[in-house]
């Protein structure tokens, strides 16, 4: 448990700030490199959140399913850093594992984009199974 209440509590090794829990902390910036990795991107994090936000990166290409399927990848990543944060804070949870949390992460990620228009024609579990075969 973090004796500062302002320490982030996912590294308990720098001040939070939105920056550093959703970027920089080495808990979240190893989720981001398993992202990277698994649609085999090239990728400089970016320094701030806002630079996050305004930044599109076209690494599963350029296609609506790709531009759907890479925000709903963004989004539930960020959503589980947060999640994860809560709930050490608040449920006195010990934290799961980086294999742990990416899945999550590739599961909510394929759930939402499962139902959209977009990927009408593709389950959940195709989605899930292969991110970047999904937009091809």
């Amino acid at each position: 448990m973090c004796l500062s209440p302002h320490w982030c509590v996912l590294c308990k090794g720098h001040e939070e700030n939105a920056d550093h829990l959703f970027l920089h902390c080495p808990f979240s910036l190893n989720l981001w490199w398993s992202l990277i990795r698994e649609v085999k991107a090239i990728w400089v994090i970016p320094k701030d959140c806002f630079s996050l936000i305004s930044t599109r990166l076209d690494a599963l290409g350029k296609g609506k399913k790709a531009l759907i399927l890479w925000g709903c990848l963004g989004h539930s990543l960020l959503w589980n850093i947060w999640h994860e944060r809560n709930r050490t804070i608040f449920d006195d949870y010990s934290g799961g594992s980086e294999l742990e949390i990416w899945e999550r992460v590739k599961f909510w990620a394929a759930l939402w984009a499962s139902i959209t228009m977009a990927f009408k024609d593709y389950s959940y579990s195709y989605i899930v199974r292969d991110l970047v075969a999904a937009v091809l």
